[in-house]
């Protein structure tokens, strides 16, 4: 079924498609899987170029095809959880297609770098506009299956807008759908082993961020181990960072690279893929060092640079590029490190005061019209995100942009010291999206000697740059590295993390995983929670891999995008609260039951002795009683809570060698008071040894006495042959004691 309209001229630019595409999945438990693509009604918008009107697709919001030369369509892209073995193939069906007649579609100027303005590239028609066919021909098509983690995947795009450039006929097709047809006696693609399974209470989320068919989640109920990979100088320098880790929860264990001689990146990814094998909840690896310390992996030379990879370390399984592991690097000397040591611990142990990480920063260039992600120029697309940042909460978001572009934009181009003001005054996020080089930025000219400008102690953002070369770390100091680097004095300044590229980085692709960051952190989806400073990055790039069906140069972003900081440090977007805790303020060294309650809920409590988890877990509602077994030393237990956007609790315990006053008397529950039948003595301890029990009334007469009771059991005694009153129950172990009143109905 069709119909046939002719496009004309809309008068209007604010005219634009009515609301987003949307997807259904069908057939969830059984096989075969169906993905449906649903877009709302479609309103031409055009814009003129050399005195033609051309269809302006790029005001759908959607990502335009990028093949060179070629007709520049929408396509949609969804990603799905299929099978652990075997190959897929499509079955399309639709319902209709819309005809529209006399149409001109703009040829894609294909993927660009950002050392090219897109405006002085010009467009220029290729054989597919000389075919009498309609491009791309399929209406759907399946991407190469990948592994991620404890899952395989496949991505589904959709093209369901056909363009025949001979006849001029726009071809929309309505509610495609497309069968996952699973072959499993056909070998596939990057199929997955399952002889290593890992635990995926940490992924569960992210699988919930980037599968259409995942299965829904409950809560992060843990936090994922964390592996540090320095050379043997640094161990000592990134020890009390692995320490804090652990008091917080996060097992952490770190590898020096002990090997004799030049070590290869090969040789690293071998020591990171034994632990991956060995660990299953190996989630985070932190490199320590400059590439000259700890190399970082080179894919090779793509024609005009080499392409510098640390993602490459967290790829272990399948040919893909999707990430097992979330990597990121701390690179400078011992001091440089040390700073950045002392840098992390100060934000997530005791940040700074104040509002300050609710400001954020958005720095642009006035290029990329219709031909950046969703169509957007780089001011505008940050001008999108500062509109979500506010609706979600941010109370300042700074406009630096190219040119002059209203609102909170000053007129005419920004400055540096515009810049570094604003990051004085304190922002949690700054984006960059625009041209630069390895030691700066073209907006604002924000560079290295910038950096040293700031005076911002305590507020540290949280820096992404889509710009050429501000990663490139190999035989430089780049921007990147510098914000990381950065002391005024003995006072740490700078950023708790920056990612840039090691390479001239693309147009469009990247600014997907902005805008993907962006949901994120503003919790668009209230079943996906992301907090970590890598989880946020890697999803953003998940993202971008999906919307550009891992394309050649989405997965140039993916290898050569680099994240600087430590991937488990959790993103302030908040006020922090303080949270405090009461818990007793000694244990016997045989074990025991230690209660913990707070002033905050859902709080993740860690228990740990000479850096060595003892618990971790979450508390219930306010409060959490943990048992735990014998010490094997008298060192003091460490009571951390801790809770996205708040200060941590950090408290102690002493442990004694013999059982304290406090111990015995937080040793029972005794049940219920007032009581009618009987009371109940529950033990909540396994040290308690034997005792007396005595009840008296209020004049001191003992109305019953029972010796030689087992405490380490629970214990009733009859009440119901007693008058309606007030008693004492006394319960006598050697020199301890414990009197409580109890009220007889």
């Amino acid at each position: 079924m069709k119909k046939n309209y002719v496009l004309f001229l809309i008068l209007f630019s604010s005219i634009f498609f009515c609301s987003a595409q949307t997807f259904e999945v069908k057939n969830l438990a059984n096989e075969p899987l169906e993905l449906s693509l649903r877009l709302p009604a479609y309103i031409s918008q055009q814009k003129t170029v050399e005195g033609q009107n051309y269809e302006d697709f790029s005001a759908l919001s959607s990502i335009l095809m990028l093949q060179k030369d070629a007709p520049s369509l929408p396509m949609f892209s969804e990603s799905l959880q299929v099978p652990d073995s075997g190959a897929f193939s499509l079955e399309i069906s639709y319902d209709s297609f819309e005809e529209y007649t006399n149409v001109e579609v703009l040829p894609s100027k294909g993927s660009l770098k950002r050392n090219i303005n897109p405006e002085t590239i010009p467009y220029t028609k290729g054989e597919v506009f000389n075919q009498d066919t309609f491009f791309p021909g399929t209406l759907a098509q399946l991407g190469t299956p990948y592994i991620f983690r404890q899952t395989r995947g496949v991505t589904v795009t959709f093209y369901p807008f056909q363009y025949n450039p001979i006849t001029k006929t726009l071809r929309i097709y309505h509610n495609v759908t497309a069968k996952i047809i699973h072959q499993p006696n056909e070998i596939g693609l990057n199929e997955r082993s399952v002889s290593s399974p890992k635990r995926d209470e940490v992924f569960a989320p992210f699988y919930q961020n980037h599968y259409a068919n995942a299965v829904q989640y409950q809560s992060m109920l843990e936090q994922g181990h964390l592996l540090i990979v320095c050379p043997p100088a640094y161990r000592n320098v990134v020890e009390s960072l692995a320490n804090w880790k652990k008091e917080k929860g996060i097992n952490t264990s770190i590898i020096e690279l002990t090997q004799s001689g030049i070590i290869s990146s090969f040789d690293i990814k071998s020591l990171v893929q034994t632990q991956y094998q060995a660990n299953p909840d190996l989630v985070y690896v932190l490199l320590i060092g400059d590439h000259e310390q700890l190399p970082t992996h080179n894919y090779g030379f793509n024609g005009e640079e080499n392409l510098y990879s640390d993602s490459f370390y967290g790829q272990l399984e399948g040919t893909d590029f999707y990430p097992e592991l979330f990597v990121g690097r701390f690179s400078g000397n011992l001091a440089q490190v040390l700073t950045m040591v002392n840098r992390t611990l100060e934000y997530e142990i005791s940040p700074f005061s104040g509002a300050w990480m609710t400001n954020a920063i958005g720095i642009g260039s006035n290029e990329g019209y219709g031909y950046g992600d969703d169509g957007e120029a780089d001011w505008q697309h940050l001008r999108n995100i500062k509109t979500k940042l506010q609706a979600f909460g941010y109370n300042t978001v700074h406009e630096f942009y190219e040119g002059s572009q209203g609102e909170g934009d000053s007129p005419g181009n920004p400055s540096s010291s515009m810049i570094v003001n604003a990051l004085n005054q304190g922002a949690g996020l700054m984006n960059y999206t625009g041209h630069g080089w390895t030691e700066g930025v073209s907006t604002g000219d924000f560079t290295n000697s910038s950096v040293n400008q700031l005076t911002n102690s305590g507020k540290y953002p949280f820096v992404v740059s889509v710009a050429c070369n501000n990663g490139t770390f190999v035989g430089n100091t780049s921007l990147c590295e510098s914000l990381l680097c950065a002391k005024q004095g003995s006072d740490i300044t700078g950023a708790i993390a920056s990612c840039g590229s090691s390479i001239l980085m693309a147009w469009a692709e990247p600014m997907q995983t902005q805008d993907e960051m962006t949901e994120l952190i503003i919790q668009s989806d209230e079943n996906t929670r992301m907090t970590t400073l890598g989880g946020l990055f890697y999803n953003g790039q998940l993202s971008m891999l999906e919307a550009y069906n891992q394309s050649n140069t989405a997965i140039e972003v993916m290898q050569t995008w680099v994240f600087f900081g430590d991937p488990t440090v959790v993103f302030r977007n908040q006020v922090s609260e303080a949270i405090t805790a009461i818990h007793p303020e000694e244990i016997s060294i045989n074990g025991g039951v230690i209660s913990v309650g707070s002033n905050v809920t859902d709080a993740n409590v860690t228990l740990t002795q000479n850096n060595i988890i003892l618990y971790d877990g979450i508390m219930i509602n306010n409060e959490i009683e943990i048992d735990l077994a014998s010490f094997s030393s008298e060192e003091v237990v460490k009571v951390t809570l801790t809770k996205p956007n708040m200060t941590p609790y950090r408290g102690e315990i002493d442990v004694n060698e013999t059982l304290s006053v406090s111990d015995f008397d937080n040793g029972f529950s005794i049940y219920p008071n007032p009581a009618k039948d009987v009371i109940n003595i529950k033990s909540n301890r396994a040290d308690l040894g034997f005792a007396t029990l005595k009840l008296f009334d209020l004049n001191g007469r003992m109305l019953a006495n029972y010796e030689n009771v087992s405490l380490d059991t629970n214990y009733s005694i009859s009440v119901q042959n007693l008058l309606s009153g007030i008693y004492v129950l006394t319960i006598q172990s050697g020199d301890l004691q414990k009197k409580k009143k109890i009220v007889v109905k």
